[in-house]
């Protein structure tokens, strides 16, 4: 037994450098990585070896730089620890990475919060569970002038209890920014209320058809992922007679918006035919027509619009 434990004791002694040398080595790379981001040399070598550490070592050792007092430093911290996010298999990681990217929404730099906030998107609904929709509807009501993107999120997130609070931005037009005051009908859409989704459905059914159209507002029908939505561009992407430009540069002639509508939806409905955007100018505009058509009588409904992702 003692000789036993004599082993083990050196087996110890032996390894501990070695893992402290292994700590060592990850906290050097992200403060190599940290210099590098504040001059804005950063390589993908780098991060990568970073992200082949044990990613809950990485994200403990980060947490001392998102109270830093250089705004720099803060923002490569926070880059680090979305990119974790992103990255990881694990979902406990990824919630825990989800958690602290909202507290960095209340961070003293505005340009720095807004970075935060825009990662979110990058993680599925079903994520934000109580405790996060709690922290962001707070987050909310503590913000004097909300941005576009906490009011998107928050109405992604399924915040409902700020259900009121939007209500009363677009009720007596108190919110005076015509564009925040359009976001917040969106927002209330994407919860599902039955009022926002007619005022924007109402409002995009008057606008023409157009690169315009399909550029700027389209995006808006999307996010609010609701059926009346979706059958809107479905039926307008399978109307022949809507002009847009080509994107081929020495076609100046107009073409059927068919492929470009259909590309900005693919990816938001669940078996749909053609799911690689590089598809609809292989196939011909009948064989696209005849596919579509085919699914959206057998298989679209409701739930073939993803609802998870932002």
């Amino acid at each position: 037994m003692q000789r036993k434990k004599g082993i083990l004791l050196i087996l110890f002694a032996c390894l501990s450098p070695f893992l402290q040398i292994k700590g060592q080595d990850t906290e050097n790379l992200i403060q190599e990585f940290i210099t590098a981001y504040q001059k804005g040399s950063v390589s993908s070598g780098l991060a990568g070896q970073i992200f082949n550490r044990d990613e809950k070592e990485v994200l403990s050792l980060l947490q001392k730089y998102h109270s830093d007092k250089n705004d720099r430093i803060r923002e490569a911290s926070w880059y680090l620890t979305a990119a974790i996010g992103r990255k990881t298999v694990h979902s406990d990681v990824r919630k825990d990475v989800l958690m602290q990217l909202i507290q960095g929404c209340r961070d003293s730099n505005p340009w720095v919060a807004s970075k935060n906030l825009a990662q979110l998107k990058n993680f599925n609904r079903s994520l934000f569970d109580a405790p996060a929709k709690k922290a962001l509807e707070e987050i909310f009501r503590a913000t004097a002038n909300p941005p576009e993107d906490l009011i998107r999120i928050a109405g992604f997130a399924g915040c409902r209890n700020l259900i009121p609070d939007f209500k009363n931005r677009t009720i007596g037009r108190q919110e005076k920014n015509q564009q925040l005051q359009w976001v917040y009908y969106l927002a209330l859409a994407r919860m599902d209320d039955r009022e926002a989704i007619r005022y924007c459905m109402k409002r995009i059914r008057k606008l023409p058809v157009n690169d315009e159209t399909i550029e700027d507002m389209f995006p808006d029908l999307i996010y609010m992922r609701r059926k009346e939505a979706f059958d809107y561009l479905l039926e307008v992407a399978m109307d022949r007679s809507s002009r847009c430009s080509s994107s081929n540069p020495d076609n100046e002639q107009a073409i059927p918006c068919t492929a470009k509508i259909l590309g900005m939806i693919a990816p938001y409905l669940a078996g749909f035919p053609v799911q690689d955007t590089a598809g609809f100018s292989t196939l011909s505009s009948e064989e696209t027509i005849a596919l579509v058509n085919n699914w959206m009588k057998e298989k679209y409904n409701a739930d073939a619009i993803l609802q998870d992702i932002y």
